[in-house]
């Protein structure tokens, strides 16, 4: 028996430009960095979603926590508490803080 080779089922290659992405948790503490995307599930984007975390919002890492606790985190003015299963699961774009608060 003869197979047929198939068509457009070639593994995708991640675009170029993200390869200065991180998660979320690589972040030192206070740098800043805009949402790129969530790595997971619907239930999971979606819980991130209602928490603000959507792609093109800017976040600050406010603290880590110790022994792999949880990671703080300012958006649009609030003060959010995630795991970091969670937070390595977000992915940012670190951006430079120009002017000093």
């Amino acid at each position: 028996m003869m197979f047929r080779k198939r068509r457009g089922l070639q593994r995708r290659e991640p675009p170029k430009n993200e390869g200065a992405l991180k998660a979320l948790t690589e972040l030192a503490e206070g740098e800043k960095g805009v949402i790129v995307k969530a790595l997971g599930g619907f239930g999971l984007v979606r819980r991130l979603a209602d928490m603000g975390l959507t792609p093109g919002v800017e976040v600050k890492l406010v603290r880590k926590g110790s022994f792999s606790g949880p990671v703080e985190i300012e958006v649009r003015g609030v003060a959010l508490a995630l795991g970091l299963g969670v937070a390595s699961k977000v992915l940012v774009k670190p951006i430079k803080d120009e002017h000093h608060d």
